[in-house]
């Protein structure tokens, strides 16, 4: 009987221990990113002491690589490190491209959920989960910042660029 009473505390002292560790976890909450966000300090750049605000979305690895798109529709000829100058609304601007090392980097993507998820078969671009852009104005201004005169039309050009990806 002695036997019987030591192993049913043993599963009671086990079980206990098992509910007591689970219940410690909290979830992680996840933020699912339906058509853009904006992060702060993101890129740096010099004469300012903030890092740039950057316009991030999910990858579609279906689709070539957001950077190859680029350099090839403003003709970079570098997929590597991407920047480019592009003229909106008469006002030129300067638009930062980030690597897949500079997004983790800059931003714990752990914090956003993935929704375009494909089998490695289906997969033609770049594996990377989220892309991030960031834009700058001639006089190095940041134009994603909420109380930049650009705001608007810098949202408006990430926006029309990201449709323009998603869509080839």
């Amino acid at each position: 009987m002695f036997h019987v009473e030591r192993i049913k505390n043993i599963f009671f002292t086990v079980v206990f221990l098992l509910f007591g560790a689970v219940s410690c976890i909290t979830p992680r909450h996840t933020v699912e990113i339906n058509d853009y966000i904006l992060l702060p300090n993101g890129m740096e750049i010099l004469g300012k002491e903030q890092g740039l605000t950057a316009f991030m979305f999910e990858n579609d690895p279906t689709k070539i690589p957001f950077q190859q798109f680029v350099g090839d529709k403003y003709n970079i000829g570098n997929y590597v490190d991407v920047s480019y100058w592009v003229t909106v609304d008469g006002h030129r601007f300067k638009v930062f491209v980030y690597a897949p090392s500079d997004i983790e980097k800059y931003f714990d993507t752990s914090e956003f959920m993935v929704t375009n998820v494909e089998t490695e078969a289906n997969i033609v671009g770049s594996t990377t989960k989220f892309l991030a852009l960031s834009m700058v104005s001639s006089a190095n201004e940041d134009c994603l910042r909420q109380n930049s005169l650009y705001y608007n039309i810098a949202i408006t050009y990430l926006q029309q660029l990201k449709d323009e990806y998603l869509r080839s």
